[in-house]
């Protein structure tokens, strides 16, 4: 059996070597229809998993021009890139040393999720072996997480942790995404319309086509090979 809601962390404390108190504060809804089950684990050994509502990611302007340095970009056509200005200001101390201004930008963690389940081309981190796609879809279906661990051949601890890794990555190109999404159309989207257009009467089930790379570098849009399960 497995429990999930969203509590807040009001207080840690560490009261003796061997002991520490968390508690844990739930203002929200999130505990609906399931404090009959929470009642049965009191006194007992849980596997609790601590993962954020919200990601940050920092991006660095040039204050002289107050364009970004780095943008993380999905084009029109779905595909994504990461591009990164040339400096031209001149030196700032004698040193090189550009004025930079760095701005902490926080995004949510469903936002993020939705990006991953809408993206149909995703290159992963270096240190990521998962299909991020496939874990969110078992996950949000009630599958356990031992199970979806178990059949990428990893600890349940392992595979939580690179599916934060996953969101963390991703997390700058959902948060352009969701401000331009009016101009963005993933592949798989423009072929559905596209068969909805030409087949009113067809199959609805059309063929999940994520691409997953293996390949790692800035650019994320260049070639594509068949999808990992």
């Amino acid at each position: 059996m497995s429990l999930e809601f969203k509590p807040s962390i009001k207080s840690i404390n560490i009261a003796s070597e061997d002991l520490t108190k968390i508690t844990l504060e739930v203002k929200n809804d999130s505990l609906n229809g399931k404090y009959d089950e929470l009642r049965k684990l009191s006194g007992k050994t849980v596997l609790i998993a601590v993962i954020p509502e919200t990601y940050t990611y920092i991006q660095e302007f040039d204050t002289s021009t107050k364009k970004p340095i780095t943008e993380w970009i999905i084009n029109a056509d779905g595909t994504a890139e990461i591009r990164k200005t040339e400096q031209t200001q001149l030196d700032v101390d004698g040193q090189g040393n550009i004025d930079i201004k760095r701005v902490e930008k926080k995004v949510d963690k469903d936002l993020i999720d939705q990006y991953i389940m809408a993206s149909s081309t995703l290159i992963l981190p270096d240190d990521v072996s998962i299909n991020p796609r496939d874990v969110i879809i078992r996950l949000n279906d009630g599958e356990d997480l031992g199970s979806i661990a178990d059949d990428y051949e990893m600890s349940d601890s392992k595979l939580l942790n690179e599916l934060e890794k996953s969101r963390q990555h991703f997390a700058p190109f959902a948060d352009y995404w969701d401000k331009h999404k009016e101009d963005i159309l993933f592949p798989d989207e423009a072929e559905e319309n596209d068969t909805e257009t030409e087949h009113e009467d067809g199959d609805d089930d059309l063929e999940n086509k994520l691409s997953i790379y293996p390949q790692k570098g800035e650019n994320v849009s260049e070639e594509k090979t068949e999808g990992e399960n």
